[in-house]
């Protein structure tokens, strides 16, 4: 057994689950909505109804892609180490390497795949309706991007806990925290506290649910009232490719850094008989 045979493995038992069903159904009839009754002559971000029907599968993508990420991959670990079947795994000639990125490859291929299913979906009624390809590529891009992104934060969450209930509880925290501090949920403190408008901006992008925004509003569309005060003043400072590229940077490293550190836990941690002792 090695780490294609576990992405298998951690793939066919996601798709057998019902939250990958539920995640690729839910999103996908959210995108055909917004896709199918968005006014043809609507105007937002500067283009035609099409604008607004991406722009809301954006909005929608911003909250439920990190979840549809964290729910799976907070407990891949924990999950089998509370039942003992991550014993099984370790007494296998594998190394804790081995067993750790193949669960982040299956969970990440899962997450993606149900992410391209509703996408798919959406793509088709878009092009029904005379949508361009392009913009729908791009915005599936940003958003498999994101949930790789969150899929690292939760496996690293579901190496460091004992419990399936600790590592859920964690990760709907980080999540509920993400999602709920962008630019405009800490603005008001940053006004009142008289810090520098470019703290709010390299919070943003460090963000990585803000930096998500930014990124697919710039590639959809560069109008700043729908980047708001923030975003305006991130692409005045650093033009259009500087922003899609300062939110690509903080998305990769965030992935980067969690897989990293998930790594070094998985490793250095006793994780047999449902502990976690360092």
């Amino acid at each position: 057994m090695n780490v294609p045979v576990l992405l298998r493995r951690e793939l066919r038992d996601a798709v057998r689950r019902y939250w990958f069903l539920v995640n690729a159904s839910l999103f996908a009839i959210a995108g055909i909505l917004l896709m199918v009754f968005g006014q043809p002559d609507a105007m937002l971000l500067g283009a035609r109804g099409h604008a607004r029907s991406l722009a809301g599968l954006m909005q929608l993508a911003m909250v439920f892609v990190p979840l549809m990420a964290i729910v799976p991959s907070v407990v891949a670990i924990a999950g089998e180490r509370e039942s003992g079947t991550l014993d099984y795994l370790l007494a296998q000639p594998l190394t804790r390497t081995d067993v750790y990125l193949g669960k982040w490859a299956g969970v990440c291929s899962a997450t993606a795949l149900s992410v391209l299913v509703g996408f798919g979906l959406v793509g088709v009624a878009a092009a029904a309706r005379g949508v361009p390809s392009s913009p729908v590529v791009a915005l599936l891009a940003c958003t498999i991007l994101l949930a790789v992104t969150f899929v690292s934060i939760g496996l690293w969450i579901s190496a460091r806990t004992p419990s399936r209930s600790r590592a859920t509880s964690l990760g709907m925290t980080v999540w509920i925290l993400l999602a709920g501090l962008g630019s405009l949920g800490v603005m008001t403190a940053f006004v009142q506290w008289g810090l520098p408008a470019w703290l709010l901006q390299a919070w943003s992008i460090l963000n990585p649910v803000e930096a998500y925004r930014l990124a697919g509003i710039v590639l959809l569309d560069r109008e700043t009232t729908a980047l708001g005060p923030v975003g305006a003043g991130l692409l005045n400072r650093a033009g259009p490719g500087g922003v899609i590229g300062l939110s690509a940077i903080s998305l990769i490293a965030w992935a980067a850094l969690a897989l990293a550190l998930g790594l070094r836990s998985f490793a250095a941690a006793d994780v047999r008989g449902g502990r976690v002792e360092r």
